[in-house]
């Protein structure tokens, strides 16, 4: 009776050993998802990233450097695109170094790690646009705009009649979608430059990254009648300058 009461256990002792088992393979699953887990939180963690210049005034045959950091290592994973007016975003180099398939070798990118850069030498007008570094798990969030000296060509604004009627003429210039931001507007009646009675503003910073302008002139009503044309005038260092004239015969009164 012992030799079969000990036989009888036998089968207890076999099941209890598996689920000791179960219970061993059930908590080295769960080990390994926790080490996964904690593993993959690393790997999503929010990377800033953080270029500079925000923009650039570029002529045509320099050599530009552009530099992305991140906040923690990336190792190669940083892509470089461009991206234009009105057109989605084109790659230009991947995984730091390597250049998309039909770039031009002056596109060039280099380092790793947290700190990386995209050199463009000898830049052509057809480069300019918004750059952006980009990392794999990370939409871009800051873009360098690389622009030509530009600037839309000014408008003259007349003054209103309801203006006219209290005495005095106010004109109004304005010039937008130009950079960089030092460009000037300037008034010339009937040819001669004035600065009296004219007030501007600084260029304002568009979402493009492009800037606008605007600067009046007010005039008594009697000497604006005696007027033949008023000029806004736009200047930046030794830029061609840009200008606009309104004939007052042309202006209703």
């Amino acid at each position: 009776m012992s030799h079969c009461s000990t036989h009888l256990k036998s089968p207890v002792l076999i099941s209890d050993c598996s689920v000791l088992s179960e219970t061993l393979t059930h908590s080295t699953m769960m080990m390994l998802s926790l080490i996964l887990l904690g593993t993959l939180g690393l790997l999503v963690q929010d990377i800033i990233l953080t270029q500079s210049p925000k923009s650039q005034s570029v002529s045509p045959g320099e050599t530009v450097s552009i530099s992305c950091s991140t906040s923690a290592s990336v190792s190669s994973y940083l892509n470089w695109y461009l991206q234009k007016p009105g057109e989605s975003p084109k790659l230009l180099v991947y995984y730091a170094t390597n250049r998309q398939q039909g770039i031009p070798d002056r596109f060039s990118g280099s380092g790793s790690g947290s700190q990386f850069t995209l050199t463009i030498s000898g830049i052509q007008g057809e480069d300019t646009g918004d750059y952006y570094c980009q990392q794999s798990a990370n939409y871009p969030v800051e873009r360098t705009g690389l622009f030509r000296d530009v600037l839309g060509q000014p408008a003259v604004l007349p003054p209103s009649s309801v203006e006219l009627q209290q005495g005095k003429a106010t004109l109004m210039c304005l010039a937008n979608k130009g950079f960089p931001s030092g460009w000037s507007l300037n008034w010339k009646v009937d040819g001669v430059s004035t600065t009296r009675e004219v007030t501007g503003s600084p260029g304002v910073l568009d979402k493009n990254g492009l800037y606008s302008w605007s600067s009046t002139l007010t005039l008594p009503v009697d000497q604006w009648k005696k007027v033949g044309s008023v000029t806004c005038e736009a200047n930046q260092g030794s830029q061609a300058p840009l200008s606009e004239t309104l004939r007052r015969d042309h202006c209703s009164e």
